[in-house]
C-alpha cells in the first residue's frame, strides 16, 4: 500500500509517540508528577483551583505548540520536495547529455 493508501486509511498518525524517551525526559516527566502530585495534596480551595488552571493552560500550550511546529516542518517538507522537483533544466542538465543530444 503506498503513502496516500495508508494516509487514507489511518495508518499514518504522526501525534503518535514513536520514539525513545531519554533519560533527560523521563526525569523531568517524574519531577512533573511528583510535584503535581505533592501539590495537590498541599493545595485546597482556590490555591488547587489556581494550580489546575495552570496545569491545564501549559497543557493547552504545549499542545498547540506541538501542533504548530508539525505544520511548520510539514510545510518546510513540502517546500524541500517542491523545490528539487521544480528545476531550471537550463542550468541544472546544461552539461548533460539526454538521448544523445546535448542539453
Amino acid at each position: 500500500m503506498g503513502f496516500i493508501e495508508e494516509l487514507y486509511y489511518g495508518n499514518i498518525n504522526p501525534n503518535e509517540k514513536r520514539y525513545t524517551l531519554s533519560v533527560k525526559y523521563e526525569k523531568a516527566i517524574k519531577t512533573l508528577c511528583d510535584n503535581e502530585e505533592k501539590l495537590s495534596k498541599e493545595l485546597s480551595g482556590e490555591q488547587l483551583k489556581l494550580f489546575n488552571e495552570l496545569l491545564n493552560a501549559s497543557d493547552i500550550i504545549s499542545s498547540t505548540t506541538a501542533v504548530e511546529n508539525f505544520k511548520i516542518g510539514f510545510r518546510l517538507g513540502v517546500q524541500m520536495i517542491f523545490d528539487s522537483l521544480v528545476i531550471d533544466k537550463n542550468n541544472i542538465l546544461k552539461d548533460v547529455k539526454i538521448g544523445g543530444i546535448e542539453q
